[in-house]
């Protein structure tokens, strides 16, 4: 598959990118900052909405590679899904400020259903997104089309981030309306451009489709998928743990500046960004997706331990560069496990195994951010100072990617294939 096509598939996952600044950055704080609805209330509604949204992720996976329309088994899905997906954004700045205007628990239970709609619609489209990814690229193929798709990702995010900011400088009703409208209307035609002619229509019949019971029960009969799962949910929650933490960490401790802790991010990013694209077009083809993941592994591990030494003795003269490390770190470690990811899932079952997997990195995401908290103030009710509170956090996270390097050893693509020739054969009898 040559870099042209995958760049060209990769915008949909630059949309996606976009579209998460806007739905769970700048819709939450508006709702909460300029219509003063309750914090609580703002994280169950958006991002606890959005997060029950993968629970769809398997049943879908399977239901895509079971049933076609049209003829395609991916295609119109992920159009679909992005419909409902755009719309519900052009739709979410009324619902919000309904909200705000009475905060009953009806409101907030009918407001709660409106953006778990839109996760649910999110996940439909990504789990078809990455299963067709999955489809028309080879093993060889899947490290670079990783660092590109998800460098597109990142670079989503950087110009949304930027672009919105900058627009919503100054609030009202109405600059949000317009954000939200030219960002759907902007996603639906990257979408379309990304898509087009990139699965081949098939009107071959699928008969007897598999149960999703049956194959549930395939995905969890091999070893290698529990480990695999095992090794995703502690890695990405143990890394996602610093979301929440890292810019009041700064503040806190150092008595760093609101603007100081948001640079923060452009050096997480730029270290993600370029470890992605290194990772992905030159060190995968060269050293492998497992001894990438471990490297990054590695990497975000010191970094953790660097960032728990800086709280323990308070020294933030080198912040910057530990997170810098951290981003690299988080580059390779999401660059191979998404091109293993792709690895392990079974030629019947690619939609099952990628929406089990996208199942995984959501249990381990959404919780990540609460845990972090409740660590904090455990630590600081046990009397730890606060630099001692955030540096114990740290600890924990980087002993938590030590515990996934070593799960990541039992993980064998190889072996994986085996076990499904086997499975096969067995059932051939």
């Amino acid at each position: 598959m040559n870099k042209l096509k995958i760049l060209r598939i990769g915008l949909f996952q630059m949309a996606a990118g976009g579209l998460s600044v806007v739905f769970l950055g700048i819709i939450n704080r508006v709702m909460r900052v300029e219509l003063g609805i309750d914090l609580a209330i703002v994280s169950l509604i958006v991002g606890g909405g959005h997060y029950m949204g993968a629970l769809v992720a398997i049943p879908f996976g399977h239901f895509s590679d079971t049933h076609r329309i049209a003829g395609y088994r991916r295609t119109i899905y992920i159009f679909l899904g992005t419909i409902v997906t755009t719309t519900i954004l052009v739709f979410a700045p009324h619902m919000a400020v309904w909200l705000s205007s009475d905060t009953t628990v009806l409101r907030i239970i009918i407001t709660f259903m409106f953006f778990l709609l839109e996760g649910v619609s999110t996940f439909l489209a990504g789990t078809a997104y990455l299963a067709l990814i999955t489809d028309i690229t080879t093993s060889k193929d899947r490290g670079s089309a990783a660092g590109l798709v998800w460098t597109l990702l990142m670079v989503g995010i950087i110009i949304t981030g930027i672009t919105a900011a900058s627009y919503m400088e100054n609030y009202s009703f109405n600059r949000i309306i317009i954000l939200c409208s030219s960002a759907s209307i902007i996603t639906l035609l990257l979408a379309l451009i990304a898509l087009w002619n990139q699965e081949s229509r098939s009107n071959e019949k699928i008969s007897q489709p598999e149960s999703l019971r049956n194959a549930f029960k395939v995905l969890t009969s091999f070893k290698t998928t529990r480990k695999f799962a095992l090794f995703l949910l502690i890695g990405l929650f143990s890394f996602f743990m610093q979301d929440v933490i890292l810019e009041p960490f700064g503040g806190e401790v150092f008595n760093l500046s609101t603007s100081q802790t948001t640079r923060f991010n452009s050096f997480l990013g730029v270290g993600l960004v370029s470890a992605m694209l290194l990772g992905g077009t030159y060190l995968i083809p060269r050293i492998g997706k497992t001894r990438v993941t471990n490297i990054g592994g590695y990497i975000i591990a010191v970094s953790f331990a660097g960032l728990a030494i800086s709280g323990f003795t308070k020294n933030g003269q080198a912040l910057n560069i530990i997170i810098f490390f951290l981003g690299l770190g988080a580059g390779l470690f999401t660059v191979g496990s998404i091109a293993l990811m792709f690895d392990l899932t079974a030629d019947r079952h690619v939609g099952l195994y990628i929406g089990a997997w996208t199942l995984v990195q959501a249990l381990a995401k959404g919780p990540a951010a609460i845990m972090s908290g409740v660590f904090h103030k455990m630590f600081t009710s046990l009397g730890l100072a606060p630099g001692e509170a955030y540096g114990s956090v740290f600890t924990l996270e980087a002993i938590g990617l030590l515990v996934a390097i070593y799960l990541l050893r039992k993980v064998n693509v190889q072996t994986f294939q085996e076990e499904i020739k086997q499975k096969w054969a067995d059932e051939s009898i």
